[in-house]
């Protein structure tokens, strides 16, 4: 059966037509801005002009915080929808970045024992931003072409380790908030302008693997690492560009991805929204795809 609902967070970015042409929902996150607290809505129709308004904060200097979502909130979503006869597959943030999985299976757990006729399967996406996005639109698809519940949550286990993040940061001040690079780097970095490239492991952790001299710089190791591992069978002809309000650089990108695309494929523009741009900062733009491996040289 296909009639099952499938769930992801606010971490996810995706194209506005993903949320007009399929039934997705969404487990709500909240960032706090200055001491504000705020509820993402990732798939609201003023999407952009909420990422516009965070990201001009941020470069005002304005500071953000992000927390995790916990067990009683899943609960409290999904234990309305298993008491109607509803089954769910949840597609969560990665167990890497947050303890928000934890927190979903957790709640998965204690929410079996309540409705032991009804299926809830979390699967960690092991992903963030438009990569979950890839990953959840192929679930949508899948559904879509009728393949059950325990299939899809089975496929996606296999396949999240070809998803592929690879992005630049503009300024290695948020790095350091996050604990990733220490201040001697970030202070010399920003000095320099250098662009650190960035992944999600295969572990579906941040880390920094490459550094460029300049956007043109950061484009061209963006587009190799495209190249290099284009083309595993099997999954959804579709890459991401995501970036932080930074419209006419994520044209050029696109433009460059275009050229060497498989026959096929698609390429869609995604604005960044608060809850991983809070680690990211103001300046990052980036490229998310299937490839055979997650890990880049």
């Amino acid at each position: 059966m296909n009639d099952y609902l499938i769930y992801t967070d606010s971490a996810v970015d995706l194209p506005a037509h993903v949320y007009q042409d399929y039934q997705l929902g969404i487990v709500p996150m909240s960032y706090s801005l200055d001491g504000e607290e705020k509820l993402f809505d990732t798939g609201s129709p003023a999407h952009n002009e909420e990422c516009d308004a965070f990201f001009a904060a941020l470069k005002n200097g304005a500071d953000s915080k992000t927390t995790q979502v916990n067990e009683f909130s899943y609960i409290e979503l999904f234990g309305p929808l298993l008491a109607e006869g509803k089954d769910i597959l949840y597609i969560c943030f990665s167990s890497g970045l947050s303890g928000t999985f934890n927190s979903a299976c957790m709640a998965a757990t204690e929410l079996r024992e309540e409705y032991p006729d009804r299926q809830l399967v979390v699967v960690d996406s092991l992903a963030a931003t438009v990569g979950q996005g890839i990953f959840v639109r192929a679930a949508l698809i899948n559904r879509e072409n009728g393949m059950s519940l325990e299939d899809n949550a089975a496929w996606l286990k296999v396949n999240c380790k070809y998803l592929r993040h690879e992005f630049m940061v503009g300024d290695l001040h948020y790095l350091h908030k996050g604990g990733r690079v220490s201040a001697a780097v970030a202070v010399v970095g920003s000095m320099l302008k250098v662009k650190p490239i960035l992944i999600i492991d295969d572990e579906g952790k941040l880390q920094v693997v490459a550094k460029a001299r300049g956007l043109k710089g950061a484009f061209k190791k963006l587009i190799e690492g495209y190249v290099k591992d284009l083309g595993v069978p099997g999954v959804p002809k579709i890459v991401h560009i995501v970036h932080t309000s930074m419209y006419e650089e994520a044209e050029e990108l696109k433009r460059q991805a275009e050229e060497i695309l498989e026959e096929g494929a698609t390429v869609d523009i995604i604005n960044m929204g608060p809850i991983i741009g809070t680690h990211t900062g103001p300046e990052l733009i980036g490229l998310c795809s299937w490839g055979f491996q997650r890990k880049s040289s």
